[in-house]
């Protein structure tokens, strides 16, 4: 009866994150992120590791005490794209807070004034120029294919349609 009152009390309190679901969460982030020197480890920063921990526990918590971690997809690991993604669109938000355009590894298709070089490519590289009037700075963009030849650069935003493609973290 004791424990029943204790539950409703914390029901409608909220509880804070226990130690076993935030030891939990952090076994299950470095899983996802190892970031050891095995052939499949994403080589993801420890800095974006703890920068991610706090919601990364949260949201496991959340999962745990809601019942969405049933076996739906239970022993089917996300796959390598889906966290690379995640990881990559962390640091894009660090670094550049305001960009909206392509970032760096994902697919876009080139329709410029290069017109013998329309396709699709891989955006190698992203380069902010300042603005001497302290406007948001002009964005350029290098592109590469897919075995990471420069094929096009310094080309403009309005130059690329983002494609919802990324390439995997190596």
């Amino acid at each position: 009866m004791e424990n029943t009152r204790i539950a409703e009390q914390a029901e409608e309190a909220g509880a804070p994150l226990t130690d076993a679901e935030q030891e939990q969460a952090r076994y299950a982030l470095r899983q996802l992120a190892r970031s050891g020197c095995g052939l499949d480890a994403l080589k993801v920063p420890q800095e974006q590791l703890d920068m991610v921990q706090p919601f990364f526990a949260l949201g496991w918590a959340l999962g745990v005490r809601t019942g969405h971690t049933g076996p739906a997809l239970a022993d089917v690991p996300v796959d390598r794209a889906t966290v690379a993604h995640a990881f990559l669109m962390l640091l894009c938000g660090r670094v550049l807070p305001q960009h909206t355009g392509p970032v760096v590894w994902q697919k876009v298709r080139y329709h410029g004034s290069l017109t013998q070089r329309h396709g699709a490519y891989w955006v190698h590289a992203v380069h902010a120029h300042a603005d001497p009037c302290g406007e948001a700075p002009d964005l350029r963009y290098d592109l590469c294919d897919l075995r990471g030849v420069e094929v096009v650069t310094n080309v403009r935003r309005r130059s690329l349609t983002p494609l919802p493609e990324f390439r995997a973290l190596v």
